[in-house]
C-alpha cells in the first residue's frame, strides 16, 4: 500500500468517529486499534466528551486501556491536566492504571491529583501510584512525600488513610 493511500485510509478512519452512526463509530474504533497512531488519542478523547453512548464509551475506554506505545503518555498527562476533559478526567487517570504504560516519571501529578481531587478520583490517583512499577527519582520522593504529609492535616477523614499509604508507597520505590 503506498503512503498516499494509508494515508487517505487513516484519514477515512478519523472521519468516522465523527459519524452520527454509532456503527460506523465503533469500526472506526476498532480500526485504529490496527491502524492507529498516538496522536489518534486525542479525536477519541473528544468523543469522549460528546458522545455519550454506553458502547462507544466503554470501547474508547478499553482502546486506551490496550495502549501500549510510551508514546502515549504525554497525551494522556495533557488531557488529565486540560479542564476540557474535567468530565472525563477519572477515566483518564485509570487509564494511567490499566494500561501498561510506564507513569512514573509523573508521580507529582498523580500525588498532587490525590490530595486535591474528589475522593473517587483521588482514589485514582492513588491507584496509579499504588501501581507503578518504575522507581522514582531521589530527588523528587521527599518532595513528594512532604506534599502528602502536609495535606494529611487538611484532608477528609476518608482521604487521610489513602495519603499516609501513597507516603508508605513512595518510600518503597
Amino acid at each position: 500500500m503506498s503512503n498516499i493511500s494509508k494515508k487517505d485510509l487513516h484519514n477515512s478512519i478519523i472521519l468516522g468517529l465523527s459519524s452520527l452512526d454509532n456503527k460506523v463509530v465503533l469500526d472506526s474504533i476498532n480500526q485504529l486499534r490496527e491502524e492507529g497512531k498516538p496522536e489518534d488519542i486525542t479525536p477519541l478523547l473528544e468523543l469522549m466528551i460528546s458522545n455519550s453512548s454506553k458502547e462507544i464509551q466503554s470501547a474508547i475506554h478499553s482502546f486506551l486501556a490496550d495502549l501500549k506505545n510510551q508514546d502515549s503518555d504525554k497525551i494522556i498527562i495533557e488531557a488529565i491536566a486540560d479542564e476540557k476533559y474535567l468530565t472525563i478526567r477519572k477515566i483518564l487517570i485509570s487509564i494511567c492504571w490499566e494500561t501498561s504504560i510506564d507513569f512514573s516519571k509523573y508521580i507529582s501529578t498523580f500525588v498532587d491529583l490525590l490530595i486535591v481531587s474528589d475522593f473517587e478520583t483521588s482514589f485514582e490517583a492513588f491507584t496509579v501510584i499504588e501501581n507503578l512499577t518504575e522507581k522514582i527519582s531521589e530527588e523528587s520522593k521527599p518532595v513528594e512525600m512532604a506534599k502528602l504529609k502536609d495535606a494529611i492535616s487538611g484532608a477528609s477523614p476518608e482521604k487521610k488513610g489513602i495519603l499516609h499509604e501513597a507516603i508508605h508507597i513512595i518510600d518503597q520505590l
